[in-house]
């Protein structure tokens, strides 16, 4: 008996049929890509930070504090959580990458507007559109096609707080 994977005739077992489910795989991931995903603003769930929630986020005038002990998704080592506010104008990636390592960027790639995740194998932050620009910690171009590199704002720990500076910015 044969059957039909994504157009592709194969039998019920064997090379074939192993052959014939990756070709459909692979037909259906080329088809996911083409279908627009990036481009009406639905990423994918790896490249997605959690925002950190509001009992942890003090916005002052020139200043963001954060309190450590309500900013779960900041407890682990190697982990990142967004803070955005459209009102000011702020959409920011903050990351703990030591014990006692934290930055703070803008989350927005340079080339397309697409968020930009924290990989902490590598340690740096990249563009989750195809482009796949990446930037180091100190928001630096480190390859991709864009506009320049990412905007980081000095950042203090103070005790159970975090301090992010956000004055100057523009």
């Amino acid at each position: 008996m044969k059957r039909t994977i994504a157009g592709i005739h194969s039998g019920e077992g064997g090379k074939a049929d192993r052959e014939a489910r990756r070709m459909r795989d692979l037909l259906l991931r080329r088809d996911f890509l083409r279908s627009g995903l990036g481009l009406t603003g639905v990423y994918p769930l790896c490249c997605l930070s959690p925002e950190l929630p509001p009992s942890a986020v003090l916005w002052e005038k020139d200043r963001l504090l954060l309190d450590l002990t309500a900013a779960a998704p900041l407890k682990r080592i190697g982990s990142a959580a967004s803070v955005a506010d459209p009102a000011r104008k702020v959409n920011l990636l903050v990351i703990r990458s030591g014990k006692n390592q934290f930055a703070a960027l803008d989350r927005t790639c340079t080339h397309g507007g697409a968020m930009c995740a924290y990989q902490h194998r590598t340690r740096t932050l990249r563009c989750t559109s195809l482009n796949h620009a990446e930037y180091d910690l100190q928001g630096t171009l480190l390859h991709g096609r864009t506009h320049g590199n990412l905007r980081s704002y000095p950042v203090r720990r103070k005790g159970k707080t975090l301090e992010i500076l956000l004055e100057g910015r523009g």
